[in-house]
């Protein structure tokens, strides 16, 4: 959950200087999300998806559903990126 936290704020914060307002406010809601996640993780447990705890709470769907969700997410996301990419590599190649 770390390593997605930090790279998803860096992002975030990348987007807003670069003048990217439209992204960067698709983007916030999912940062505030996994920053929530993070912070309210219960203690004892070994992070966001504690196997024992999956399993005893019958809360697998749950998560299955959210894994998708985010997949879905960030597919959409990727392709977002890699049209302004190249819409930007077209507008300096001419």
């Amino acid at each position: 959950m770390g390593p997605e936290l930090v790279a998803h704020g860096l992002l975030t914060i990348i987007l807003l200087p670069t003048w990217h307002p439209i992204l960067f406010l698709i983007n916030l809601p999912v940062l505030a999300c996994h920053c929530y996640r993070f912070w309210f993780i219960p203690r004892g447990h070994l992070g966001q998806y504690d196997p024992a705890e999956i399993h005893n709470h019958g809360d697998l769907s749950r998560h299955m559903k959210e894994s998708m969700a985010k997949l879905s997410f960030h597919l959409i996301i990727f392709f977002i990126y890699l049209y302004c990419m190249i819409l930007t590599l077209l507008k300096k190649g001419s």
